[in-house]
């Protein structure tokens, strides 16, 4: 035990500090590590032409591809709001009419959202979610949150033809329908319900202001305002929420349908075909095409090695 003490004291102690030969072999490291990276994609491109030279090409080609294909898909967006029903009806309604576009039924799709035969064949694809972006099929909670439509096309269609198709196929079903017919039914009863209301509260007031007595006919017609200790000022307060509740009923009423569009319908291609693109997309898949000759180079050299090792 006292000799292994002695080999620890006797050995020297090495400080844990930088000195500046640790910062220039630092520096150096670096320096040959650049050097042999821009070698190496100096070789790639000269020395292995045969085999950059064609990968690049066939980047450029394929990103061109790529960008006249998006530039010929049109794409549109828009926030629809809706009544009293689960939005969960909504999202198997477009899912519906997705698979009948996948299936190859186009003729059955138009005719639900009363589009031509033609006109149906340039829809690709038509999805709807919820604001956060979750698709309505899997929406079970009860929160009337606006949603959003979209619709991809291979052809434009007019912007006036896809809302009226797309809001009349929201609208379209019968029991929503019947459900709206029902509810401005009632609607319009209420309404007349509270005008009724509203001349008797009208007339009780111009009697209570004139210091005149009530009508026997007055008094049988509004009992809650005639019963005892009523005074003008809550006559007044009865007649504002009144009237409070038939604007609320007249904003009801003036809604059309059961589910309305609340921005523009607005039709725009993916991509454009530009100048500007073209340079974009060019360069993106020259560069891709590159990158992947470097590394078909650099595994080819590493199995080179291991095979001679």
């Amino acid at each position: 035990m006292k000799h292994a003490k002695d080999t620890n004291a006797s050995q020297p102690e090495t400080p844990d500090t930088l000195t500046w030969q640790d910062l220039q072999n630092h520096a150096l490291w670096w320096v040959r590590l650049v050097y042999n990276t821009v070698c190496f994609f100096r070789d790639v491109l000269f020395k292995h032409w045969r085999t950059s030279l064609p990968l690049m090409l066939a980047g450029l080609l394929l990103s061109l591809a790529l960008l006249r294909q998006r530039a010929g898909v049109y794409q549109m967006a828009a926030t629809f709001v809706y009544g009293d029903l689960h939005p969960k009806i909504f999202g198997d309604m477009v899912a519906k009419l997705d698979a009948l576009l996948n299936n190859g039924r186009a003729d059955k799709a138009g005719g639900l959202m009363q589009l031509t035969e033609e006109q149906a064949k340039k829809i690709r694809k038509v999805e709807i979610s919820d604001i956060k972006g979750k698709k309505l099929t899997t929406n079970y909670t009860f929160r009337k949150e606006p949603m959003i439509f979209t619709i991809t096309l291979s052809a434009p269609i007019s912007e006036d033809s896809l809302r009226q198709a797309i809001t009349g196929y929201f609208n379209s079903n019968p029991f929503t329908a019947d459900r709206l017919e029902m509810k401005k039914r009632q609607l319009r009863e209420e309404m007349a319900f509270i005008e009724e209301k509203l001349q008797a509260v009208d007339s009780i007031l111009a009697k209570l202001y004139a210091g005149g007595s009530l009508s026997a006919s007055a008094q049988s017609t509004v009992t809650i305002e005639n019963s005892e200790g009523k005074n003008a000022h809550e006559l007044l307060s009865f007649s504002r929420e009144l009237q409070q509740r038939k604007a609320e009923i007249e904003r009801n009423l003036a809604i059309p349908e059961n589910v309305i569009p609340i921005d523009n319908f607005i039709l725009l291609p993916k991509a454009r075909w530009d100048a500007g693109h073209v340079i974009l997309y060019g360069i993106s898949g020259i560069f891709a095409g590159f990158l992947l000759a470097s590394a078909a180079a650099f595994w080819r050299d590493r199995l080179r090695k291991l095979v001679q090792d």
